[in-house]
């Protein structure tokens, strides 16, 4: 998606907007904002500026803040439906103050639910958490799937108002996913002063923006599954999405088996057949990886995204380019369509169906 903050801003009550999040300036990349009530700029330059996730060879992608030209991009693409996610909206992260995020996140929410109004069977909304404060993000969670339709929620995997995410206060968020029976969705998106695993290391945009997505879903994965979300919630499915999915064999091999070595410190017992049986992952168009991770058991858990409007999204052609791929007839099913309807669940199969 690509909403517009002066928009969202303006549908938060007139109390908070001086105070929630506006941009100042762009220049040679370097993106300023006021952030409630304080300077934030951006620590290395943006390659593309203000449009640097939204444009192509210097020409901008439109669908995602125009719901007609993004339906005529789903007939391009031979798409039935879309689930949509945010992209300014992760900016709220930044955020310290609870009730500000809440009112944005709604504003969002209602936005995203007044975009996909123009084909609700094709364009199909997840609800931006405030996730500063576990119990607002349930509630939140709660009004946009039942009011607005949604198919489930999306959230930061970093450190946000001092918690991550596998903290004893999302516990309230994750027995509400449950209820309504839809998914958690983790999405990074690089920004600095997001505390972000590994960002310390690195001197440039191209660096951070490499590491962030893949460490920081890494880190949630090993977190939750120590934590034990997967046996104390039996029916929360979570994703872990915008990383690719190469890493996630290895890496749940090396989760599972640290059992053996330190059985104390998993709160759910032995994690052994849940990290790529409960974890939803998004594989890169073009990724070497692929079929590799659907051959070591990830072939129910890793779904197509196009990642529509984004620069380096695989476009026109990306569901061409997956069919290109000589996955076979059932593993492309899979990736193309029944992971996603396993992952959102029941309530987008009757979206579809309806």
């Amino acid at each position: 998606m690509e909403e517009t903050l002066s928009e969202l801003v303006d549908a938060i009550p007139s109390a908070m907007r001086d105070s929630s999040m506006q941009f100042i300036a762009e220049a040679g990349g370097f993106v300023t904002y006021r952030i409630e009530g304080k300077l934030w700029r951006s620590k290395y330059p943006f390659p593309g500026g203000m449009q640097n996730h939204v444009s192509a060879g210097g020409v901008r992608r439109e669908g995602g803040r125009d719901p007609k030209l993004r339906l005529k991009v789903l007939d391009d693409e031979g798409i039935d439906a879309a689930v949509l996610y945010p992209s300014v909206g992760l900016m709220f992260g930044l955020l310290e103050h609870p009730d500000i995020a809440a009112a944005l996140c709604a504003a969002y929410n209602d936005w995203l639910a007044r975009y996909c109004a123009a084909d609700a069977k094709r364009l199909i909304g997840v609800a931006l958490l405030p996730q500063q404060d576990p119990r607002l993000a349930a509630a939140e969670l709660e009004r946009a799937v039942t009011g607005h339709g949604f198919v489930g929620g999306v959230m930061r995997p970093n450190r946000i108002g001092g918690r991550t995410v596998e903290h004893s206060d999302f516990d309230v968020l994750w027995d509400k996913a449950q209820q309504l029976d839809v998914p958690v969705s983790f999405h990074e998106a690089y920004l600095s002063g997001i505390d972000t695993v590994g960002l310390d290391r690195m001197s440039s945009y191209a660096g951070c923006h490499i590491v962030s997505h893949v460490f920081e879903q890494m880190t949630a994965m090993v977190n939750v599954t120590l934590a034990g979300l997967f046996q104390r919630f039996p029916r929360l499915r979570l994703g872990f999405l915008e990383a690719g999915c190469g890493w996630a064999p290895t890496w749940a091999d090396r989760i599972e088996e640290h059992y053996e070595l330190a059985p104390g410190d998993y709160r759910g017992g032995d994690p052994s057949g849940s990290v790529n049986t409960r974890s939803w992952l998004t594989f890169e168009i073009e990724e070497p990886g692929l079929t590799s991770t659907l051959e070591q058991g990830w072939a129910d858990n890793v779904m197509f995204a196009s990642d529509y409007p984004h620069h380096d999204a695989v476009y026109p052609g990306a569901v061409k380019s997956v069919k290109e791929r000589g996955l076979g007839e059932v593993l492309e099913r899979k990736v193309l369509a029944d992971n996603a309807l396993a992952f959102y669940g029941d309530r987008l199969r009757q979206i579809l169906a309806d």
